[in-house]
């Protein structure tokens, strides 16, 4: 886990909860050898994830896990910044649990049909914020299926619609609607029998990326014929035909986030309050540690004065320093120098796992105050070791 995190690393990747993405060499070897002679479910702990990887030793789930965990290499690649992904199809979550880290601002809707794999994605998703995960078959109408056949070489099985099956799909749009997602903006679809045609189904207008996972090769023919080929530019990526709506293709790129605390940025005029001489000061490379009052007592604060020009967003990465600590609660506010409050978010961290925390902010030009609040989330609490860090903060 980071301690110091250089100031300068002010990309969407400061936000993850390990560092590194791209599953190592010793990471791949240590799935396969904890896993060779065994079947049945296994927790493995790798290098990249705070969390363990559940896999189903014996099957297949060992390589899609290592393959998985990196999707860009896969050609799973995004040109806009993804906050909405509806992922059909989600297999044992490996994927789900990669976009969690790649793009930790955004929200992802995880389903998977097959019961064989529904158990192990759950336990790989449970732990993510920002995954919900629903154990359901997305298709084209609803209706009933079953795995009564098998495809492939390794004898897979496959969905097929039959009026004895256990499993009824639901609706695209109906789904998203129950869950809040009507207004995706990604959309992942790995085929089967009920989804194969999903693309001919109404699609959520804000949506700006399609990905079907087809193995490298061309859309199948009747999935071809579905999609609105005039709103799209398709493009074979790796694993994935990728479908752009047209128009944003060439999209702008993700502005470079200014970093608020920053070691070699701009000067920045701060003040504290509630804070003892040795209750506050800055990390070598960037971020700030700040130690909560005892309960009952006004909450430390630090309030910076900045300039906000055309950002969405302030992204704030956050973490208690001591596993022992009692659980800390962050508070985050920008305030207009008007007294309006722009945005207001806050976060009760239990452990030292670095957590992220996203702050959309109303439309402004103009100076604003940036003001972090720590205290002790319970009352009875002691503050005794309980430092606050504030490891970055970046307005996007």
């Amino acid at each position: 886990m980071k301690g110091d995190v250089p100031g300068d690393a002010a990309s969407r990747r400061d936000f993850i909860e390990m560092g590194g993405h791209v599953p190592s060499a010793a990471s791949a070897v240590r799935l396969r050898e904890e896993t060779r002679g065994l079947t049945g479910l296994a927790a493995i702990m790798v290098e990249e994830r705070v969390h363990p990887l559940w896999v189903r030793a014996g099957t297949g789930d060992v390589e899609r896990a290592i393959a998985m965990l990196d999707p860009a290499a896969r050609g799973l690649k995004c040109a806009h910044e993804p906050r909405r992904i509806v992922e059909i199809g989600a297999g044992a979550g490996y994927r789900a649990v990669a976009l969690a880290s790649e793009y930790p601002g955004a929200e992802i809707l995880a389903t998977e049909a097959d019961p064989g794999l529904q158990r192990t994605a759950l336990l790989n998703t449970l732990s993510y914020d920002n995954i919900t995960y629903v154990a359901t078959a997305v298709g084209v109408e609803e209706g009933q299926y079953g795995y009564f056949d098998r495809v492939g070489a390794h004898g897979h099985p496959a969905l097929m619609a039959h009026t004895a099956g256990t499993i009824k799909t639901r609706k695209l749009m109906q789904l998203l609607g129950f869950h809040r997602f009507s207004d995706a903006d990604t959309l992942i679809i790995t085929p089967d029998a009920a989804s194969a045609l999903i693309l001919g189904q109404p699609l959520p207008a804000g949506l700006r990326l399609i990905a079907v996972e087809t193995g490298g090769k061309p859309l199948p023919a009747e999935m071809a014929r579905c999609y609105p080929l005039a709103q799209f530019i398709t493009v074979i990526s790796g694993d994935y035909v990728l479908l752009y709506r047209r128009g944003q293709q060439r999209l702008p790129p993700v502005p470079k986030p200014v970093a608020v605390l920053a070691a070699d940025g701009p000067a920045r005029l701060f003040k504290t309050e509630n804070v003892d001489e040795d209750g506050f000061f800055h990390l070598p490379g960037g971020g700030v540690r700040l130690h909560p009052n005892p309960p009952g007592t006004a909450p430390a604060r630090l309030t910076l004065s900045v300039e906000i020009r055309d950002h969405e967003e302030l992204q704030v990465s956050l973490r208690v320093t001591r596993e022992q600590a009692a659980a800390v609660q962050f508070t985050v506010k920008i305030i207009t120098e008007s007294g309006t409050v722009l945005a207001t978010g806050s976060h009760i961290l239990h452990d030292t796992r670095p957590r992220g925390l996203v702050l959309p902010l109303r439309l402004h030009q103009g100076r604003c105050e940036i003001v972090f609040t720590t205290e002790m989330a319970s009352l009875g609490a002691s503050n005794a070791g309980a430092w606050a860090e504030i490891i970055s903060a970046s307005l996007i």
